[in-house]
């Protein structure tokens, strides 16, 4: 099966491109403590969703702000992922859900199987080394896709881009900064292990970073008049991890009560306000077991 394609950006095809994908770690110390908007504790009554913010291993040529693959297949990291994965199956999630599309459900499983009956896997891609690994590790009989890919931008915020240089020249500003944090990212990733990496993207300030100084600084304000191009762009990203937590409910089984599921860590603020608010979820940070 074919790695799934990168999500679908109408406009502005650029700084979209570069922050809806984003999986920088945003230049931050890493913290102990369970970031700001995790409840607590979690009901009796509630499913626990674990919510793994990851960058992709494969690498990302698609996005404005692109990064290389890392070097996934060596020894070295190969021991880092195994360490991952024996951190995380401590915490005994019952299922295991991912960010490909829910319509890929059946070669998923197939995939997943021949993967299970070997152990090994020339995919660099962090579904088929973490989840995949993790899942056989657990015993489990498949791995849940739950994404829903769809176009995220407009035709108004194309138009109020071109209208309004001050609008795009902010965008490009910001997606210098992002680049350069980009650059600065992949080479500290380079010199250390991928659990310190995926403790500082789950860290309180790489998530409200990202989402923060990116999608909401660059299009909450983007429209005049009648025009609410930017406002509609985000309202879509919105509705995207909505379907994603929609079709987590249509994956899971009626005696599941952890789940782990493993996503791009800009798909994490909006997941976490979602199930948080449903009364029958209750999102869970997984710096405990990263750090």
């Amino acid at each position: 099966m074919p790695t799934p394609p990168p999500i679908s950006i109408l406009a502005p095809r650029r700084i979209a491109g570069a922050l809806l994908g984003l999986a920088i770690a945003v230049a931050a110390p890493a913290r102990a403590q369970t970031p700001t908007g995790f409840p607590a504790r979690c009901a009796p009554n509630e499913v626990q969703v674990m919510l793994l913010g990851t960058y992709h291993f494969g690498g990302s040529s698609t996005d404005a702000v692109s990064t290389p693959a890392a070097d996934i297949l060596s020894p070295a990291r190969q021991a880092q992922l195994e360490e991952l994965s024996a951190r995380l199956a401590s915490w005994e999630p019952e299922q295991i859900a991912v960010e490909w599309p829910l319509d890929f459900a059946d070669s998923t499983t197939a995939w997943y199987r021949r993967y299970a009956a070997s152990g090994t896997s020339r995919s660099t891609g962090e579904v088929v080394q973490v989840a995949f690994r993790l899942a056989r590790r657990l015993g489990h009989p498949t791995v849940y896709p739950i994404d829903r890919q769809m176009p995220l931008g407009n035709d108004s915020l194309e138009a109020l881009l071109a209208r309004r240089p001050e609008l795009q020249h902010r965008s490009d500003s910001l997606l210098a900064i992002l680049r350069a944090q980009a650059d600065s990212d992949m080479a500290w990733q380079r010199r250390t292990s991928i659990i310190d990496h995926l403790r500082r993207a789950n860290t309180d300030e790489a998530l409200h970073g990202g989402n923060s100084m990116g999608m909401f600084g660059s299009f909450l304000a983007a429209g005049e008049g009648g025009n609410v191009g930017g406002p509609q762009l985000l309202a879509k990203w919105y509705e995207r991890n909505i379907l994603m937590a929609h079709n987590l409910t249509r994956v899971l089984r009626p005696d599941t009560r952890r789940v782990l599921v493993l996503v791009g860590s800009g798909h994490v603020p909006a997941l976490r306000n979602i199930l948080d608010e449903s009364p029958d979820f209750c999102p869970v940070s997984p710096l405990p077991l990263l750090n």
